[in-house]
């Protein structure tokens, strides 16, 4: 069996993003001027630091993707019709669910529970499927397929579950 030695970065990711979790929070804590000053440098709406954190993160995996691997990766639909059940037929009424019953008389975390269930994070997808050693082309297209679906179910979802079910006073 060949076994791959994963990279201090690699073995130990999930600490680094604590730690920089974090490093965000504290930050934020005793230098409070700087999520202005992060959230004053924009393209119209577009927020360039998390642009570029996006790219910085999402770019060399995306490079590693065999392009010309993906029409035929795209006729086994087996593996994205189970993403497309258990991430928008499943996922967002699971938290939903969840939020209700742990959350009841905090309907502010509700809403953060819901919203974490019917918001993606599509890039670690491609950072955690990397560190696996999955198959590149696969997830290229999971990625692109919930992205899409997020795009048009995320408002959907939004209005429904939280418009519609859970009651905020302020």
């Amino acid at each position: 069996m060949n076994e791959k030695k994963l990279t201090i970065l690699d073995k130990y990711l999930p600490i680094w993003i604590g730690l920089t979790m974090i490093f965000g929070v504290l930050l934020g804590k005793f230098f409070t001027k700087v999520a202005e000053i992060i959230d004053s440098v924009k393209i119209d709406t577009i927020s360039v630091p998390i642009a570029i954190g996006l790219l910085w993160m999402m770019y060399p995996v995306l490079a590693k993707v065999n392009y010309e691997k993906i029409p035929q990766m795209t006729r086994d639909w087996k593996v994205f019709t189970y993403s497309i059940i258990l991430n928008w037929a499943i996922g967002p009424f699971l938290m939903y669910g969840l939020a209700k019953l742990l959350l009841s008389n905090y309907p502010e975390y509700q809403i953060g529970l819901v919203i974490i269930g019917i918001a993606r994070c599509i890039a670690m997808v491609l950072i955690w499927n990397l560190l696996a050693e999955g198959d590149n082309e696969k997830a290229a297209i999971l990625v692109a397929i919930n992205s899409v679906m997020q795009i048009f179910l995320y408002s959907v979802y939004a209005y429904f579950l939280i418009g519609t079910h859970i009651n905020i006073t302020m």
